[in-house]
């Protein structure tokens, strides 16, 4: 005898799918959604190995940023006296390749990243090499003095100091814009490191072209009488005031609208001109920056600030603010690393092995990211949307 419900199995019941026939429909639906969003998934996956490969991700520059490594290892270590023609080899490579993908980036223009305090400060740094190496009787001894306490600080200040806390300044071997940023970041502190603490063996190399036999002295004052301009704090400071007047003044008057979506500038036919450039208080500021300064110092809703960002239309306000955040982490700089870096060779020798430390752990963890994290994101968003 057959069972009311087995003949269900068999049977249209009341013009409805049996319950197993539902099931094999379900079944099968199951199987194509899941099959779509695996191909999805695949597809995605190739986009993202396609992009890391026109990035850079690839044998060739992951072993050629793995061997320069060793090379400024080895020539620090066996050759110090020749590590700053290491430092404008280097720079003369690297910056123009940097430079070129800058005015290639999308959705803006780059290339006037370079008029940052970091960017500035490395091409004063090659210019000034490149007098020195042009002889040093054809530059008074007072402004080689002032040029290597000026450089002395500022390398084991700002330059350190960002190297420390900024999180894109990784050691990431296959990526030249990275190591760049690497580059003038840390390779300056290193090669001051060289010029006051191995100086008699640059000397000694290079008798035409360097003199490091300078009194250094980090504050103006004290028992010497030290003036203003003949410490390393006041040459440093100099410096820096003599860009962030340069930098604010531009700011006010042409960065600060070149990005705006919306930008106040005219062209000739009365129409917006463009936002072609971008700036680095620009994107700096398009992070959560402008929300939380936006909402502890003006009380600005959040929806404001998010606009402000979108458009890239931010205030004065923020930027005189920015301004002032700047130098004062300039100045902290130069009093909590560059001072201890005058005193001892060993502790300027250990913040920049604690430095290349942090650096390489940001590496790794990109590169552990680009290796699992980043495709498990992708799988779980792909099956998430696949309906």
């Amino acid at each position: 005898m057959t069972s009311p419900s087995s003949g269900m199995n068999e049977q249209l019941v009341d013009g409805q799918m049996e319950p197993d026939g539902l099931k094999d429909k379900l079944a099968e639906a199951y199987r194509l959604g899941s099959e779509g969003a695996i191909q999805k998934v695949l597809a995605e996956v190739e986009h993202q190995a396609d992009k890391r490969i026109r990035a850079g991700f690839g044998e060739t520059n992951f072993t050629l940023g793995v061997l320069n490594t060793i090379l400024i290892v080895y020539i620090f270590s066996a050759f110090p006296q020749h590590f700053w023609i290491l430092y404008l080899v280097e720079a003369f490579l690297l910056i123009p390749i940097k430079f070129a993908l800058m005015i290639r980036a999308k959705p803006l223009n780059q290339a006037l990243y370079y008029l940052d305090f970091c960017w500035i400060m490395n091409f004063l740094g090659v210019a000034g090499l490149v007098c020195l190496f042009s002889g040093k009787d054809h530059i008074s001894s007072t402004f080689r003095k002032h040029l290597f306490l000026a450089a002395y600080g500022i390398c084991c200040g700002p330059l350190l100091g960002a190297t420390a806390v900024l999180p894109f300044v990784a050691l990431i071997f296959h990526d030249v814009t990275t190591m760049t940023s690497l580059f003038i970041h840390i390779f300056p502190p290193v090669l001051v490191y060289v010029l006051r603490w191995r100086s008699d063996e640059v000397t000694e190399a290079w008798p035409n072209s360097f003199y490091l036999n300078h009194e250094v002295v980090f504050f103006p004052g004290g028992a010497n009488g030290t003036s203003f301009f003949d410490s390393v704090f006041g040459n440093a400071l100099s410096f820096y005031l003599l860009w962030f007047v340069f930098y604010t003044v531009w700011q006010v008057f042409i960065g600060l609208d070149l990005p705006r979506s919306q930008r106040h500038k005219r062209r000739s036919d009365g129409k917006r001109a463009l936002a072609v450039y971008d700036t680095v208080f620009h994107s700096t500021m398009r992070g959560s920056l402008v929300v939380t300064m936006g909402k502890i110092l003006w009380k600005r809703p959040t929806v404001d600030s998010l606009r402000q960002s979108r458009e890239n239309d931010f205030e004065m306000k923020d930027l005189i603010v920015y301004m002032m955040f700047h130098m004062i982490a300039v100045i902290m700089s130069l009093l909590t690393l560059a001072y201890p870096c005058s005193i001892s060779p060993v502790i300027h020798g250990t913040f920049i092995v604690i430095l290349t430390v942090i650096c390489a752990w940001r590496g790794a963890k990109r590169y552990t990211f680009y290796c699992t994290e980043m495709y498990a994101k992708l799988i779980r968003k792909q099956f998430l949307n696949k309906d």
